[in-house]
């Protein structure tokens, strides 16, 4: 019981106090001793795994190595070879500098620390066990280091209860294994659970070999469905692989970003990254990516917490706008490479029914105007451009073929939801709900400001409800953003004096009122989702017929449409089958 005297703490359980903080299971081990490696020089690390990590966490590397002088200060707290004065502290350039890993680690464990320092002609080797050690004692070894860890938490039970089982506590060294990994391609790591190797990754010298890499951590698929990018601006360079946003995962567990060869967490990085993904990821889903930020270590603090997995950074907001705009460029840009499939081939019967043939009358059915306008979305009966008509009001014949369109000529509608065309490298469905909404929400978006809105002379005045009238109050800000110039005209009374060029005034008046008489998803400041829900209504319904020249027309409009490959939602507005593809379905070529 204390009697309220201030005192020393004993070292032994100062450094199990910094081993809360730093030590929390084995992974946490292997990323301090992984670290360390690295900062050594390392080019080779072998990881030796019992139980987990939590009978035995070994990792032996070939780097410099401790003089034997140096090795019992290696195990003291605050003892590093990596700063040495403020300034050291303001610029860091390695993975550790705190000086507090071994110690708490050897407060915890049973641990030996081998070594040899290149040059020298001799090992040496120190043992701890709950951090009181033996004098070190002459060993053999090739330069580099060995750290063996076992026992972990055998003085602290009550910490051990709190550890997984050993399939648990392997998969997260694993996942540990492979940040490091991705961060340091020209190092060799192996890792070994009981006896047997299970990871290996050769070192990674060129542009291939490191793609081979990524693609042995987060899968080929993943290489097939990114884009590699570079980016460089106001000090900031940003390289690495972006996963595509129709290549996407339930759970975030497959997003790497590295900041100066360190894996970190960041709100405002995290931010920036969920927003340029917004207008093209499907609700609650995740990318998948692989990023590397670079820039001088003065410009971000690692010294945050003693876990070092987070950072901050001197200009978060100019961070946040760099990382943001350029992300969201690159995904823009990358909207006109249509998502490709690969059709699964099922193994036949030897006698397979044979599919009957249709007539080739019945490949397209053309669509008259009035049946059209009888069909015609609710928000107005012409959302897209009118349909060029022929002699005789009916509509005009497919125009003549020219391959060069990216989304090619539209052929026939498949019930009166997707469009079927062609291209020169083979056949292609779009969802023409889904393209439509994508082309609405970025005119909207574009013509959303001050200066590129439409203002109605005489206003469109839109009649509401008490409760409407009271979301208007509350979501005023929002309207704004989105470009609608909205005002209080009387009781139950709402007028629009303005609105992004898209639509009519006519059709954003029913909007409006809808979107007011809806308990809305959008959240409070963010006109953009305005816009999206927007789109959303005014796009053609699946339900409605189209004739060629109003699909060749929505596939042109689709193409000069940045992020077109997927609509507000994040859903593929485009599917594109390679001619390999069909001969796959009709088992040609067998």
């Amino acid at each position: 019981m204390a009697d309220g005297r201030i005192r020393r703490l004993d070292g032994t359980l100062a450094n199990q106090i910094a081993a809360g903080e730093v030590i929390e299971r084995p992974a946490s081990i292997l990323k301090e001793l992984l670290e360390n490696s690295l900062d050594a020089g390392a080019t080779r690390i072998r990881i030796q795994l019992e139980g987990g990590g939590m009978d035995l966490l070994s990792v032996e590397d070939d780097g410099i190595g401790i003089p034997p002088e140096d090795l019992s200060l290696a195990l003291e707290r605050h003892a590093t070879s990596k700063v040495a004065t403020w300034e050291d502290l303001q610029a860091i350039h390695t993975m550790g500098f705190r000086g507090e890993a071994l110690p708490a680690i050897a407060s915890v464990s049973r641990l030996e620390l081998l070594s040899r320092a290149r040059g020298q002609n001799q090992a040496a080797r120190l043992q701890v066990t709950g951090g009181v050690a033996t004098p070190a004692e002459a060993a053999a070894r090739a330069p580099g280091t060995t750290v063996r860890v076992a026992d972990l938490f055998f003085n602290v039970p009550a910490r051990r209860k709190f550890l997984r089982g050993p399939g648990a506590e392997l998969s997260r060294n694993q996942k540990v294994l492979r940040q490091i990994a991705l961060a340091h391609f020209p190092v060799t790591f192996q890792l070994v659970q009981n006896g047997r190797t299970l990871t290996q990754f050769p070192a990674a010298t060129d542009a291939d070999d490191r793609a081979a890499r990524v693609a042995a951590v987060l899968g080929e698929g993943f290489l097939a469905n990114a884009l590699h990018i570079e980016q460089e601006d106001r000090g900031y360079a940003l390289h690495g692989w972006l996963g595509l946003p129709t290549y996407n995962r339930a759970r975030g567990d497959e997003q790497y970003f590295f900041v100066n060869g360190r894996p970190i967490r960041d709100a405002v990085i995290g931010h920036a990254l969920r927003a340029a993904y917004a207008d093209v990821l499907f609700q609650d889903r995740h990318p998948l990516y692989v990023l590397y930020l670079t820039l001088p270590p003065e410009r971000v603090d690692v010294n945050v917490h003693p876990a070092k997995a987070e950072v901050r950074f001197r200009d978060g907001r100019e961070l946040h706008d760099f990382l943001f705009h350029t992300l969201r460029r690159v995904i823009a840009e990358a909207g006109g490479a249509h998502p490709q499939v690969t059709v699964p081939v099922r193994s036949l019967p030897p006698r397979a029914a044979t599919a009957t043939s249709l007539p080739l009358s019945c490949a397209t059915r053309q669509v008259s105007t009035g049946a059209v306008n009888e069909h015609a979305g609710a928000y107005g009966e012409h959302p897209m451009a009118p349909a060029a008509l022929g002699a005789g009001g009916e509509p005009a014949g497919p125009a003549e073929w020219v391959p060069d369109y990216p989304l090619g000529q539209a052929v026939a509608q498949i019930h009166a939801r997707f469009i079927l065309a062609q291209n020169s490298t083979g056949m292609i469905l779009v969802d023409q709900h889904a393209a439509h909404e994508r082309i609405l929400y970025e005119k909207m978006k574009n013509t959303s400001h001050q200066s590129d809105k439409q203002t109605f002379i005489i206003p469109e005045y839109v009649h509401v409800t008490a409760m409407q009238m009271a979301r208007f109050a509350e979501r005023q800000n929002d309207l704004h953003q989105a470009g609608l110039e909205v005002s209080v005209a009387g009781p139950g009374t709402l007028a629009l004096h303005a609105a992004p060029q898209a639509l009519p005034a006519a059709v954003y008046g029913q909007m409006l009122a809808d979107l007011l008489a809806e308990d809305l998803p959008w959240s409070v400041g963010n006109g953009d989702a305005v816009l999206a829900d927007m789109a959303c209504r005014a796009a053609i319904k699946t339900s409605r017929p189209l004739n060629l020249e109003e699909m060749n027309d929505l596939l042109r409009q689709l193409e000069g449409t940045p992020r077109f490959g997927q609509c507000n939602h994040g859903r593929p507005t485009v599917v594109q089958f390679s001619l390999a593809d069909l001969d796959r379905l009709f088992l040609r070529g067998r």
